[in-house]
């Protein structure tokens, strides 16, 4: 234990407020949390604060830092960011693609055209060939449908705004409608998917009270996951997967100078170790600007090629799997 540690609960209270205002000097606040605080869990290691050794100081460094996490919704900000699909796939591509922000927001986002887009049009969320109907998936209504054409919208603005910034689909049309935009759909299709949308029949769904639940067989006749009730697809997944992939190996093979940064603590009665060697380095500094430009484009070309290899794979894989399920389908001799 470091001489002059204050003991006991106003000690380790005391440090972790030192902590905590430090360390949101030095560095961005978000992203960090009471359940993921590496460098916060390194200082009081520093400090001599560990739950074997001085539990009480411990214990309350540790609500100190709790309450802090509550007042500024740290935990609850990952649960907005990460509660849709959509949000997941944005976090992936920026996580993996670009994690040392060489390619800035804006960079990021036009690479997301080419990993990440590709693969929303394929979950089925809207019809990129249907722009007439302002994206209306095949099979389905508007969300706010016209009473005597369900494939219409009497308020397409709030349609826009709840198909590409909601990610809501609409409900399916009815059975002899939905057959003539998909002819291979049969009622027994439509039931056994009308039950999925509204039930939780598979086991799955039942443990996660419908947030999470598969079907073999969509209106289509495809695989399909509802996430917090938006569709996943096997094609969605693989373009995904590759647009990532391609983009990450396009933009990291541009060259580049990449400078890190690491955290400098000054804790009182702190001991002598040096906090390089225990805290993680901080995310690097954007490269220049005469960089950014070569990853940006061999990342929008390693996008635009892993999404195309991965949507070849996903709609490959729908067709074994629709050929397997009609094999096991057939009478036998």
């Amino acid at each position: 234990m470091a001489s002059g540690l204050p003991l006991g609960l106003a000690g380790g209270s005391k440090i972790a407020r030192t902590l905590m205002e430090q360390l949101g000097q030095q560095r961005a606040h978000y992203g960090r949390s009471v359940l993921y605080d590496p460098e916060f869990k390194a200082g009081l290691k520093q400090a001599g604060v560990t739950a074997k050794e001085t539990p009480l100081a411990y214990a309350s460094a540790i609500g100190t830092r709790l309450l802090g996490d509550i007042t500024t919704d740290e935990t609850r900000k990952f649960y907005w960011r990460l509660n849709h699909p959509l949000a997941i796939a944005d976090e992936t591509l920026q996580r993996v693609v670009d994690p040392g922000n060489q390619l800035g927001p804006y960079g990021r986002g036009l690479v997301g055209l080419t990993a990440v887009q590709p693969a929303i049009a394929l979950a089925g969320s809207y019809n990129p060939l249907n722009l007439g109907e302002l994206g209306r998936p095949t099979g389905y209504k508007q969300n706010v449908p016209d009473p005597e054409d369900p494939t219409k919208t009497t308020q397409p603005g709030t349609e826009l705004f709840q198909r590409f910034f909601q990610g809501r689909t609409g409900r399916p049309l009815a059975f002899e409608k939905a057959q003539q935009e998909i002819p291979s759909l049969t009622k027994e299709r439509y039931a056994n998917y009308m039950n999925f949308l509204y039930n939780n029949p598979d086991p799955v769904g039942q443990a996660t009270a419908g947030l999470v639940k598969f079907t073999g067989e969509n209106l289509q006749g495809d695989p399909e996951a509802r996430i917090l009730g938006y569709p996943v697809s096997i094609p969605s997944v693989t373009t995904l997967a590759g647009g990532v992939i391609g983009a990450r190996l396009g933009s990291a093979s541009a060259p580049g100078v990449v400078k890190s940064t690491q955290l400098a603590l000054d804790i009182p009665g702190a001991k002598e170790v040096s906090m390089t060697r225990l805290a993680p380095s901080l995310p690097a500094e954007p490269t220049p600007i005469a960089k950014k430009g070569s990853a940006l484009r061999r990342g929008l070309a390693g996008g635009a090629a892993g999404s195309a290899a991965g949507a070849i794979l996903g709609v490959l894989a729908n067709q074994a799997l629709a050929a397997s399920q009609r094999n096991t389908q057939l009478p036998m001799s």
